[in-house]
């Protein structure tokens, strides 16, 4: 592992495996983070320590990334594999649902866009739910009538209609990142629980 040598890039590599456990697992095509200067010890300067590493810190999870916002101490960063969001992306629902929303049919296309209306906006585009794996009856209702969205108990988002595939669909990602606390928990060296991961995946 090319950070060993950096206990801090490695603590934030972990932190970075758990959090986006979904993504490293291909159950979720990308998550959203937020990466901070904190003077937190247990958060530590996350935002130094990627824009330093980010290279080596993406190829030891086997990801690539896109900024889509950023200033002196703060970076919000979409991880992905590009294969998993491409595919993803593909689907006929999710491509013209994208149409409709003003997106190219690529995938870079797609990011560029997403990008931009991330830094010309305060708030972020709705549709980025789309491209983070939520249902798109959630996405579309949202976007369509915001007040008609309701919470539910632990939900990562807020549910439009029937909750049943929303809810199905926060289990798996809760799932992944279970599976992989519980792995690091093990007390295995970073890179092989790493090395754990991604043979999982291979073998799925």
């Amino acid at each position: 592992m090319e950070t060993e040598k950096c206990p801090k890039t490695c603590c934030l590599i972990r932190h970075l495996a758990e959090k986006l456990a979904p993504v490293l697992l291909e159950v979720k095509p990308a998550s959203l983070l937020r990466l901070t200067n904190c003077r937190h010890p247990a958060v530590g300067k996350q935002f130094d320590l990627f824009s330093m590493h980010a290279s080596a810190i993406l190829s030891e999870l086997k990801l690539e990334c896109r900024i889509l916002k950023q200033n002196n101490d703060n970076l919000v960063v979409l991880f992905y594999r590009t294969a998993v969001l491409a595919r993803h992306l593909a689907q006929p629902q999710q491509a013209a649902f994208l149409r409709e929303c003003g997106y190219s049919g690529t995938l870079s296309g797609a990011l560029d866009e997403l990008a931009h209306r991330c830094e010309t906006n305060r708030d972020f585009p709705h549709e980025i739910g789309a491209f983070l794996g939520y249902p798109l009856k959630d996405v579309r209702g949202f976007l369509e009538n915001p007040a008609g969205c309701l919470s539910v108990p632990r939900g990562l988002w807020r549910v439009s209609g029937d909750p049943a595939e929303s809810l199905a669909a926060m289990a798996a990602f809760r799932d992944a990142e279970n599976r992989v606390k519980n792995l690091f928990k093990t007390g295995k060296p970073l890179a092989t629980a790493l090395r754990e991961i991604h043979l999982s995946i291979n073998a799925a």
